[in-house]
């Protein structure tokens, strides 16, 4: 897979460029979830907008799980001894995927909404956004995450010369 990060990048930025990311997913998904709620809903009744309160939670659950484990999954294939701008893009990129399993499933279910009317579709693309939220990626969740040693730390927050 080419990256086409910039390589002169420095790993606050790229912390900073993941967060900004991260705020305009979650803007995106409340802004549009503001729009539908203020739109007209129509209450046609039809197979496929009955379909769509089974389909809205089990898409939700399973790509919660999978955004989960894929996230696991990515974090483990980061090799400890790899330079920090290495582990820093490997994780946006984890990053990246947990959010969009997390941001289609939402996004249905506002459609959903959008389509019945019904206010179940709003609570799971609530619940989506909410843990959305929770996942931001933070400056102390990266460290955790990724397991930094002093030296790393330090050079994230952009103090890499120790005394």
């Amino acid at each position: 897979m080419i990256s086409k990060q910039p390589q002169n990048q420095s790993p606050a930025a790229i912390v900073k460029t993941l967060n900004i990311i991260h705020m305009a997913l979650a803007a995106g998904q409340i802004l549009f979830a503001a729009v539908t709620f203020i739109i007209p809903k129509s209450q046609e009744k039809g197979a496929a907008n009955d379909m769509l309160i089974y389909i809205a939670p089990v898409l939700a659950i399973t790509c919660f799980i999978a955004g989960h484990f894929l996230f696991l999954k990515l974090l483990s294939n980061i090799r400890r001894d790899s330079p920090l701008k290495a582990k820093l893009i490997a994780y946006q990129s984890a990053t990246i995927i947990r959010l969009a399993l997390l941001e289609g499933p939402s996004l249905f279910s506002i459609i959903g909404f959008l389509l019945t009317g019904k206010l179940i579709f709003m609570a799971i693309a609530g619940a989506l956004v909410a843990y959305f939220i929770y996942v931001r990626p933070s400056r102390q969740k990266i460290e955790d995450d990724l397991s930094l040693g002093y030296e790393e730390k330090a050079e994230l927050d952009g103090t890499d010369k120790v005394y």
